[in-house]
């Protein structure tokens, strides 16, 4: 119980315990098929979203270990794991929390431009580390077709998890 009290009282450890709960229900939509609409064959990446609202809430430190638990699951589930995921959320969860704490306003428009830079930068380095040189006859064409759609289609649904984790954190604050 002490330990408790250390971090925050109790509403910051269920706060923090629905965020976990609200990564792993992500990790489901996101890599189940079926359970979240892919228009035309094109995908979310609804971990991007989370992991920068809940870093931009509770800040780097916090940010670090969202970041770390939604890469390490990304990665433990893929076929083609570099470690690359681990390490991409990490640094977006870290970032996210250290601009907001030192730099931007917690805002919408902040939230949505962070997620739109790191959910294009996150597909040009998916795309580069296993399709650009793999022998696709327009790697190209399948970049903009898949990877870039799926981008903007995550940056749409930013606002959804940005009012969702606002209020969680509201109500536990």
């Amino acid at each position: 119980m002490e330990y408790i009290d250390k971090i925050g009282g109790n509403k910051t450890a269920v706060r923090r315990l629905i965020f976990a709960l609200l990564t792993v229900l992500t990790f489901t939509f996101q890599n189940t098929s079926g359970l979240f609409p892919e228009p035309f064959g094109v995908k979310a990446m609804l971990l991007i979203p989370m992991t920068v609202c809940v870093s931009m809430f509770e800040r780097e430190f916090a940010g670090i270990f969202y970041g770390l638990a939604a890469g390490a699951m990304l990665d433990a589930f893929s076929s083609q794991s570099l470690i690359l995921n681990s390490l991409f959320f990490t640094v977006i969860g870290f970032a996210a929390g250290s601009l907001i704490t030192y730099l931007m306003r917690n805002n919408l428009l902040c939230a949505m431009i962070f997620v739109g830079v790191s959910s294009f930068v996150y597909t040009a380095l998916i795309f580069i580390f296993y399709y650009a040189f793999d022998g696709f006859v327009s790697p190209f064409r399948l970049y903009f077709r898949y990877f870039f759609t799926s981008a903007v289609y995550t940056v749409i649904l930013t606002p959804i998890y940005y009012f969702l984790i606002r209020s969680i954190s509201k109500k536990f604050k």
